[in-house]
């Protein structure tokens, strides 16, 4: 798998499914780290009556940044907007950044979190912006803010993955959106429970990771208090950028003597192999600091793998902010955690009770089957549905276009 994909492109991989079902589709991409081949075997989804289509740097945001003036955009920005839209009926932008204008008939925008934010949010930070006089900062902002009215005219509906990112839409993009939880299955292989904690995440050492280093020095300390008896297991992909891997040999190194597992780069069906042998599942991306704080933009904005491990009976562990409080019921199907030494309380707590892990490890499995397949295409044709209301004609005829493998 590459390590450019994750929900983001789980979710536009789903859709394009269900919508070709009835529907003329094309998925857009930038051509960088995965094809279509590549996210029908990622994923393991049907993507035959999907066509491909590449387009070079899709993956870029479409903001205006401060120093491009409006007429510069107005020129070149929306002439490459209206090539990339205008083919379709419907356009759907599915990322993290700010979608293009859309030319298309109608327009949908899934967002999994608003990275960057309207003018109004965002300029005044600008070094160069702010050094401009006063008249020019306010020109620039008005016609800056019209061009955004602009670009979100093109969208009729708004959805989000989850009530955190919905929120911070609100807060920075100025728009409602629906929440369309993404959709997540798992085959769950027969295997038997050991006393294993295992955590997902990219051996990435970025603003998004998934804090390896502290999972380490959280088991440390679970050992001193449980003994012998659990092992960790960390997977995750790591590429072959001489950064990255020395970020993974420092895990290695800091894991020394310790009975701590890397699976780097496994196939699917290995990860879940582990899930299913798993008891317990760690999740510390965007964990609280020293100050108690963490920036919205490094939380996990919803948690696919933290659902996935949970229909394999794992029990989640996982931070008391973001997407994660929507997913796991605090002390009913798991525990949220608001910093390290509350993770390390509670599994030692559910490494001394067997009678409470196996109840737990019941009920995150019932709870992640709410994340279901089913609910998610009902809630993507019900905002598809009623997004092409008023356009004449069936919607089998329709060309519908998804973007947003960014």
């Amino acid at each position: 798998m590459s390590s450019k994909l994750g929900g983001g492109q789980l979710v536009a991989a789903q859709m394009a499914v269900q919508l070709s079902r009835g529907h003329e589709v094309e998925l857009i991409h930038c051509g960088e780290g995965y094809s279509l081949s590549s996210l029908a075997k990622a994923f393991e989804v049907d993507l035959s009556r999907v066509r491909e289509r590449v387009v070079s740097n899709s993956h870029e945001s479409f903001n205006l940044p401060g120093r491009v003036s409006a007429m510069a955009y107005l020129r070149d920005g929306l002439r490459a907007n209206r090539k990339l839209t205008e083919l379709y009926d419907l356009f759907i932008y599915s990322g993290h950044g700010v979608p293009p204008v859309s030319f298309a008939r109608k327009g949908l925008i899934y967002c999994h979190f608003p990275i960057e934010g309207c003018p109004g949010e965002t300029l005044n930070s600008v070094e160069e912006f702010k050094r401009k006089p006063p008249v020019s900062r306010w020109m620039r902002l008005a016609a800056y803010n019209c061009l955004w009215r602009y670009r979100m005219s093109g969208y009729q509906t708004v959805l989000a993955n989850s009530m955190f990112t919905a929120h911070w839409i609100k807060q920075v993009w100025k728009k409602e959106a629906e929440v369309v939880y993404p959709p997540v299955s798992v085959q769950v292989p027969d295997v038997e429970k050991r006393n294993v904690i295992v955590s997902i995440g990219r051996f990435i050492d970025s603003h998004n990771n998934k804090n390896h280093m502290q999972q380490l020095k959280a088991f440390a300390e679970l050992l001193g208090k449980v003994g012998s008896g659990w092992s960790l297991n960390l997977i995750g992909f790591c590429t072959l950028v001489p950064k990255e891997v020395a970020y993974l040999e420092e895990l290695r190194r800091a894991a020394k003597d310790m009975p701590v597992t890397f699976i780097v780069n496994a196939e699917r069906s290995e990860v879940l192999r582990h899930l299913a042998g798993a008891r317990l599942f760690w999740h510390t991306a965007g964990i609280s600091d020293v100050n108690g704080t963490t920036a919205p933009a490094k939380m996990e904005h919803f948690g696919i793998a933290t659902v996935e491990a949970m229909l394999a009976g794992c029990v989640p562990l996982v931070p008391a902010h973001g997407g994660q409080v929507e997913i796991v019921e605090h002390g009913l199907s798991g525990y949220l955690c608001r910093n390290t030494e509350e993770l390390v309380e509670y599994s030692a707590r559910l490494a001394g009770d067997q009678q409470l892990l196996d109840e737990m490890g019941r009920r995150a499995t019932d709870r992640g089957r709410l994340f279901n397949q089913s609910m998610f295409s009902q809630r993507i044709a019900q905002a598809v549905g009623g997004c092409m209301t008023g356009i004449g004609g069936s919607m089998d005829e329709k060309m519908l276009g998804s973007e947003g493998l960014r």
